[in-house]
């Protein structure tokens, strides 16, 4: 799905309340940084790649944990990986989804997780443009109710 259709999704939640539809590009990549973050809590494949690991390579951008977290013969100092064994490891590890920067670009998740990524850039937007907290609290409710349903079709309690 293209950021322009996200866009359209946002204005018709959040009642059109930014003026220009490049305004909404860093909620957008708030929400897509919450999500990102909350999938990859859940163990979520939608947020896990995996590499080989030589001593000195760089650690990637969008690095958020291993996966398992623990087990691997390698460690991190700095933003570099290092092995103990010298040797070439494979790990799987949780990734940041990129971020968007114009409304032609696609957004980084499957579809299914469209209107979840819309309910939180609206909730920001409707928080930062200061709309009744009573309002904004029943988003806020909403969003937790639909990732706590993500978690549990996940198996994650």
């Amino acid at each position: 799905m293209l950021v322009q259709d996200v866009i359209n999704l946002i204005n018709l939640e959040a009642d059109e309340l930014l003026d220009e539809d490049a305004d909404n590009i860093p909620y957008i990549n708030s929400a897509i940084d919450y999500l990102s973050f909350t999938l990859a809590g859940l163990g979520s494949s939608d947020c896990m790649t995996t590499l080989q690991v030589v001593s000195g390579l760089s650690v990637p951008s969008n690095f958020i944990e291993f996966v398992p977290k623990n087990g691997y013969p390698v460690y991190i100092s700095g933003d570099v990986f290092y092995t103990n064994t010298g040797n070439p490891v494979n790990i799987k590890y949780s990734v940041a989804q990129p971020h968007v920067s114009l409304i032609t670009d696609t957004i980084p998740f499957k579809d299914m997780y469209i209107s979840t990524l819309v309910l939180i850039a609206s909730y920001m937007i409707k928080k930062k443009t200061y709309i009744p907290v009573e309002y904004t609290n029943s988003d806020k409710a909403f969003v937790s109710d639909v990732l706590t349903s993500i978690k549990a079709a996940k198996g994650v309690n």
